[in-house]
């Protein structure tokens, strides 16, 4: 499972010996993360109930995460914090029938962002990587050649935090992705705000910003997290449903 980012992180950490408590990692994984992961993966509905026990698993963990750094000696650079929540992404939405039924997989990598044509003629493939994506690989043939093409359905930025730069970025990245794929739905997540209310934009190429806690120490709402996915579902459903229009009716499908 590729999406299991975080724990790939902390397999890193271990193995590269980082800051010289390789041990600390080690034991960290085997006392915390594993029974995390296991509870995590225990659950395998799709239930309101079944998202808050993950919400709060997830919270648990990242507190626990939260003490073991304590001083912050495990820099930003390292992107260990953040992979709690993009793996988090994974463990919510494993379950979903669609994964399934529809063989879709989860992508953080060379998503699909739309074709263009370089100073020679030559088609190229433009992609972009986005914390977490729902979607699916497939073949193409473009010319003489055959690309595999990942067909983002939901595409999901995650953020410990939310300021106004890491807000631009994701706008860009969504107005890319739905250059590419205009019916992809686009949400960014981050457990805290830290952008203006009065500077938060009226109109964006992000569908829904999701915040977690109201301050740095606050709990998770749970809530938050089952509006989130009860979102991302409703977007596999749209993409990938029979569209049906009754004449005489409307002609545009929203």
């Amino acid at each position: 499972m590729d999406w299991l980012v975080h724990e790939n992180n902390l397999n890193g950490k271990i193995q590269q010996n980082y800051k010289g408590r390789g041990k600390d990692f080690a034991d960290f994984k085997i006392n915390k993360y594993l029974p995390y992961k296991e509870a995590q993966m225990s659950i395998t509905g799709i239930t309101k109930n079944d998202v808050i026990q993950k919400a709060r698993l997830y919270d648990d963990y990242s507190q626990s995460l939260d003490f073991f750094n304590k001083g912050g000696w495990i820099t930003a650079q390292s992107k260990f914090r953040p992979t709690i929540l993009e793996e988090f992404c994974g463990f919510l939405f494993k379950d979903l029938p669609p994964i399934r039924l529809l063989e879709l997989d989860f992508f953080r990598r060379v998503i699909y962002a739309g074709l263009r044509i370089d100073a020679k003629g030559n088609v190229e493939i433009e992609t972009r990587d986005i914390d977490f994506c729902i979607g699916k690989e497939v073949t193409a043939s473009i010319g003489n050649k055959r690309y595999a093409l990942r067909i983002p359905i939901a595409a999901i930025e995650c953020k410990t935090y939310l300021d106004k730069t890491m807000l631009s970025g994701a706008q860009f990245t969504a107005q890319k992705l739905k250059g590419g794929t205009p019916r992809v739905k686009v949400f960014l997540i981050a457990e805290r705000n830290e952008v203006a209310l009065n500077e938060i934009p009226s109109e964006s190429p992000i569908d829904q910003i999701y915040i977690l806690r109201d301050g740095e120490d606050a709990p998770i709402e749970a809530n938050v997290i089952w509006n989130f996915f009860n979102d991302a579902k409703t977007a596999l459903k749209r993409a990938t449903k029979d569209q049906i229009i009754k004449l005489p009716g409307k002609l545009f499908i929203r």
